[in-house]
């Protein structure tokens, strides 16, 4: 039997040419699924590619217009922290007025505790009015403690803060493919990562060179892009060279197994044992592995 070997632009219509005839087998990166299993019989996997979400920090203006990291200061961790400060204050400051109280003092402990809690904030807030300060021995080393604590408590609330307006959860709010739901994405001219961008629910702008793709990702004008690894890595280099400061994430839940599918219909079994057997030897004696190394770095 005589094959034609048939050189395509994209992969978007194997599909429909293995199920006209027009194409007796392939080797490209087809989805292995339940439906395209009924039209074709796939040989051994030779190499998989994955998609990768490509970022870069760019400082976002709309963030703060639409009150985004403001609404840091309010974080869940932030307010934990705050009603710790504010529940130890007020069992410090009764520890307080009681080193503090003298016996048979008239002054009631509604104004007391008012005073201790006074002091008690400014020492946890290491301002120190100077306007009331502890008198007793035993009240001034508890002041000491008073210190520490309201310290460590400040620190926690500064670090949170910091935590939530660095460039990781601020500019990286997309972690995941899911993340991308609603966002404009640069992609190639690729009609399976169209399609998957589309089903993700993602706005994609198909771009027609990787350059394009760098660029307008670099001004702002696409929120991320989606692209295979590899090109994904190589405009990541270039971003770090521009001193901008790239994220790239792989997924493993969008790859694609390259590999030969022959046509149901035009099945030739020894030929396809020919390709199984071809693609095992070339694993063993570590021509893929070469392959890989030379254009797949």
């Amino acid at each position: 039997m005589n094959y034609t070997f048939r050189e395509f632009k994209d992969a978007a219509g194997l599909r429909e040419k293995l199920i006209s005839g027009e194409v007796d087998f392939f080797l490209n990166g087809i989805k292995r699924t339940s439906k395209n299993a009924d039209i074709a019989v796939f040989s051994h996997v030779f190499h998989v590619s994955n998609l990768s979400i490509l970022l870069i920090k760019v400082w976002n203006l709309r963030l703060i217009e639409n009150f985004k990291a403001v609404s840091v200061v309010w974080s869940g961790v932030v307010m934990q922290i705050f009603v710790m400060f504010i529940l130890v204050a007020f069992i410090y400051a009764n520890i307080l007025w009681f080193l503090e109280k003298t016996p048979g003092e008239v002054k009631s402990y509604k104004n007391g505790i008012f005073d201790a809690m006074w002091c008690v904030v400014a020492m946890e807030t290491t301002i120190g009015f100077g306007d009331i300060v502890p008198r007793k021995l035993l009240a001034r080393m508890f002041s000491v403690v008073v210190w520490f604590t309201g310290l460590l408590l400040i620190t926690l609330i500064s670090a949170e803060i910091i935590s939530e307006f660095s460039t990781n959860k601020i500019l990286y709010t997309i972690r995941t493919f899911s993340d991308l739901k609603n966002n404009t994405v640069a992609v190639p001219d690729d009609l399976s990562i169209i399609n998957d961008m589309k089903a993700i629910g993602a706005k994609p702008v198909v771009v027609s060179n990787y350059k394009d793709i760098y660029d307008i990702l670099k001004k702002g004008k696409v929120d991320a892009a989606v692209l295979n690894s590899l090109p994904a890595i190589d405009l990541a280099k270039q971003a770090l060279k521009n001193s901008l400061a790239p994220n790239t994430i792989d997924s493993t839940t969008h790859e694609v197994q390259w590999q030969v599918g022959m046509s149901t219909k035009t099945f030739d079994k020894r030929l396809f044992d020919e390709i199984n057997n071809i693609i095992l030897d070339m694993r063993y004696d570590g021509s893929i592995s070469a392959m890989h190394d030379k254009w797949l770095p």
